[in-house]
């Protein structure tokens, strides 16, 4: 399964004498944001960046301290701190992702006369990031920008959960099983919708978020390690076998006049 990992962390100070330790700091500080939810041990974190424990304990207590990191009481795991979600939040108001991306979205908007939605992953669910309108749009409450939605409810957040590995996404849906199964997704569904999604290199729903809506996405590879997920969507009468093919196409073109590939998943 492809997913995005960090790159080593013996090997992030190539070519700046000096920087081993920054990005030490900068490593931990990615593993425990990839496992925010569930949190990590000393000796879990350890493993993953490949520091011996004492080292990585003392690069977290830097992050305890200036408050990137913060330990739960009653597990003993450490999650991302207060400081950490403000300066996400403070990202979200102009994520590089959008920057580079909203060019392509109003194109291909203005090109399939859609609705184009950008979607990125925060921990156990899909955030819509932007919603540009095409000349038909869809109108839903559910189709707004701001929206959160479980990870594979969505045309976009389907194609986004493709790239998972099975044994995180059973665990996600562990998780938020009720979430789910007030969705109408059992975990079988959800699992025959990822598989068709990596066979077909890009995700197809029907009725999957809002009634009545169709759409397609691929999921989307962002400065090397980070993963995103485009979809163009729309009423299903409108979603015939050619428009769907012309809007993969124009998806593809505009993601690459932009510089942006999709991602390749395994089967």
């Amino acid at each position: 399964m492809t997913k995005a990992n960090g790159g080593d962390v013996h090997d992030m100070n190539s070519g700046f004498p000096g920087a081993q330790s920054p990005a030490r700091l900068v490593a931990v500080l990615q593993h425990i944001a990839r496992h925010h939810v569930q949190g990590l041990s000393i000796r879990e974190l350890s493993e993953l960046s490949a520091l011996d424990r004492s080292t990585a304990r003392r690069l977290l207590m830097v992050l305890v301290q200036t408050g990137f990191a913060a330990k739960d009481e009653q597990t003993g795991r450490y999650r991302l701190g207060v400081e950490a979600m403000l300066t996400g939040m403070a990202a979200m108001a102009k994520a590089p992702v959008f920057e580079a991306c909203h060019p392509a979205m109003v194109n291909i908007a203005r090109r399939t006369g859609d609705t184009v939605f950008l979607i990125i992953r925060i921990g156990d669910f899909a955030h819509c990031l932007h919603v540009e309108v095409g000349g038909s749009p869809l109108q839903a409450h559910s189709l707004m920008t701001g929206q959160i939605r479980l990870l594979g409810q969505g045309t976009a957040s389907l194609a986004l959960a493709a790239t998972l590995r099975d044994r995180e996404l059973d665990q996600i849906y562990q998780r938020r099983r009720l979430d789910y199964e007030a969705a109408g997704i059992s975990q079988e569904r959800l699992q025959d919708m990822v598989r068709q999604t990596r066979r077909l290199q890009h995700s197809e729903s029907v009725n999957l978020l809002t009634s009545g809506a169709t759409g397609v996405g691929l999921a989307i590879a962002f400065q090397t390690s980070h993963v995103a997920a485009m979809s163009v969507a729309t009423h299903h009468t409108r979603m015939t076998p050619e428009h769907k093919a012309l809007a993969l196409d124009v998806l593809q073109q505009e993601l690459g006049r932009v510089g942006i590939r999709p991602l390749a998943v395994d089967v």
